[in-house]
């Protein structure tokens, strides 16, 4: 398609852009593939920055209004007045003389929205090149009412983009149930009110992406995976025999080849049918990034995780990246940090890992673990446990009624719901009668069978969860761990504790292990344990839910244990690439 200009061109617009106009007339008399060109050139001729600038003055004509044009219908109207106010009106996505480098950048990221986890097709830009087709009558006459439409249409997209990229597609509370970290949905306009004055993009986006450097690192496995997809994917491993060390044929090529395509295998025997040493530590790293225990032996489990279609990984990818928008943008240098289907716990000290361990969760059924977040105040060494209402009636009372020594064969005590010091007499209760609104039952501290073990560290929440120790150390040895009623079992707790009480007075490893195993001096309660520590330094504590996430530059996956992805998957919709030729369109409007 070739484009003609004519002398209408020239406006009045010259007086204030003449060597711009200059620029626009050379390019709008060469030979074009499309209206873009033609787009750069006039979106740099006519851009002034002046609030006299008739653009200005028909973007201030048009927000005057109390609600946004048709075009417009859906915007955050008032961010919007806001926004073009915070600037005099002067035009966001154009120049003095050419097109300003973060307009490139505005488009460039929209076609590529897809490497963040994103939709292009949520930002219409088939619906933007149909605008600059409407408008170009308008466009060719240079009419600043259509410039400045044009300039609405892609602070609309950036908005809509930014709105994605800071707090995530969906909203956590709709798709993810069980979810209870404030998200940042709360905080949009001003954060973008604010970012979007900036300069450069790269400038205006930065402060909407998650600063956890996890979620660039996620980003770039994303990227890998869909190249691997572009590639035609994986080959399936077929057959439900095992595989272990020696074997050979057909089958171990395959499975040579997917584990290359993965990273696990590194040599270059690509197509050798043999089941060798290399073989075998390249599937033990599958395993390892897979949640699966690391034998080296291609049994069930693994056969199925490594027969999983990309496409299925990169909807988790893309998922947990959402995941990564739910949450703040940033933790700060020191937290603990729970991740429900990886069993594990990390404690970070300046931004970096400096403790480790495996936890246990809630079961799948009616007591997972909520994902949440909050401030640990407190230790509480050799703890009350305080047997919850439904656990009693549900577990415990059917034990008592049964054998009314298991009271004490198990260390617990009877106490007035009201008036906790006041310990009650268990014989004197009718146990088939009970009213367990009017009395509590609590198990003694240090007790060997007290579910909370020898300390607890408490966060006082809406859930009742925390984390603490436990008497069943062997459940730690298990690779799926959904056993607890809801709280967070920790495998190693005098680290844990020593972690929290860094720098405060003379609590060392010593001390730690002496208040844990020995009974503290009575209380207003009249018991002997319960030995209460408040935290100098509180420390945020984040329970999340990721099942797929980078550790140590290393991609993993896990299983989802309370079925979360399947609905937030579902919700997200179809994978939407962009279309190759309109970018390629939008590329050339941006010099690309």
């Amino acid at each position: 398609m070739l484009l003609h200009g004519t002398s209408s061109c020239v406006t009045y617009i010259v007086e204030h852009c003449a060597i711009a106009i200059s620029s626009a007339l050379t390019l709008m008399f060469r030979p074009a593939l499309s209206v873009w060109p033609f787009l750069i050139a006039l979106l740099g001729a006519v851009a002034c920055r002046r609030s006299a600038d008739p653009i200005g003055q028909e973007i201030r004509s048009i927000i005057s209004a109390e609600s946004p044009p048709a075009y417009l219908e859906g915007v955050r109207w008032k961010l919007v007045k806001q926004i073009y106010e915070d600037r005099e009106y002067r035009p966001l996505w154009v120049g003095v003389r050419r097109v300003p480098e973060r307009t490139k950048d505005l488009i460039a990221n929209l076609c590529d929205a897809e490497r963040e986890g994103l939709r292009p097709a949520d930002y219409r830009l088939g619906e933007l090149r149909r605008t600059v087709e409407r408008l170009r009558p308008s466009l060719d006459k240079q009419r600043p009412e259509a410039f400045a439409v044009l300039d609405l249409e892609l602070t609309r997209r950036f908005l809509e983009y930014g709105a994605d990229l800071l707090a995530g597609r969906l909203d956590p509370k709709a798709v993810a149930s069980g979810w209870y970290i404030r998200a940042r949905r709360s905080t949009i306009d001003g954060t973008l009110r604010g970012a979007v004055q900036g300069q450069e993009f790269q400038g205006i986006v930065a402060p909407l992406r998650p600063h956890q450097p996890e979620y660039a690192e996620l980003v770039n496995a994303l990227a890998s995976y869909r190249e691997i997809l572009r590639q035609g994917g994986w080959p399936e491993v077929r057959g439900r025999g095992k595989l272990r060390p020696g074997d050979r044929g057909a089958r171990v090529a395959v499975l040579r080849r997917h584990l290359r395509m993965t990273g696990d295998l590194r040599d270059s025997a690509e197509h050798k049918p043999v089941y060798d040493r290399a073989v075998a530590k390249a599937v033990a790293r599958f395993q390892a990034r897979h949640g699966i225990p690391s034998d080296g032996i291609v049994g069930a489990a693994t056969l199925t995780a490594l027969n999983l279609p990309v496409q299925v990984r990169i909807r988790q990818i893309q998922l947990n990246l959402e995941r990564y928008r739910w949450l703040p943008a940033e933790f700060g240098p020191r937290y603990i940090y729970v991740n429900i289907p990886d069993y594990k716990l990390y404690a970070y000290a300046g931004g970096k890992p400096v403790l480790k361990m495996r936890v246990v969760v809630g079961d799948e059924y009616e007591n997972a673990t909520p994902v949440f977040a909050d401030l640990m105040t407190f230790v509480v060494f050799r703890p009350y446990w305080y047997v919850p209402q439904r656990i009693l009636v549900r577990e415990i009372l059917p034990r008592i009624r049964k054998k009314r020594s298991y009271l004490v064969r198990h260390h617990f005590e009877v106490v007035d719901a009201k008036r906790e010091s006041l310990v009650l007499n268990p014989r004197r209760i009718n146990w088939s009668r009970v009213d367990t609104t009017k009395v509590r039952v609590r198990q003694r501290g240090g007790s060997p069978t007290n579910p909370l073990g020898l300390v607890k560290f408490m966060f006082p929440n809406q859930f009742a969860v925390y984390l603490h120790d436990t008497p069943t150390r062997k459940l730690f040895n298990r690779p799926k761990r959904t056993l607890s009623h809801g709280c967070v079992w920790v495998e190693k707790p005098v680290e844990l504790a020593d972690y929290v009480f860094a720098g405060q007075d003379d609590w060392d490893e010593k001390k730690i292990r002496e208040a844990m195993q020995t009974a503290h001096s009575a209380g207003e309660d009249g018991g002997a344990d319960r030995h209460t520590v408040t935290l100098e330094r509180p420390v945020p504590v984040y329970i999340v839910y990721f099942t797929a996430f980078v550790r140590d530059g290393i991609l993993n996956f896990r299983r989802d244990p309370y079925g979360k992805d399947r609905e937030a998957i579902a919700r997200l919709g179809k994978l939407s690439p962009s279309d190759p030729r309109l970018c390629e369109e939008l590329q050339r409007l941006v010099g690309g």
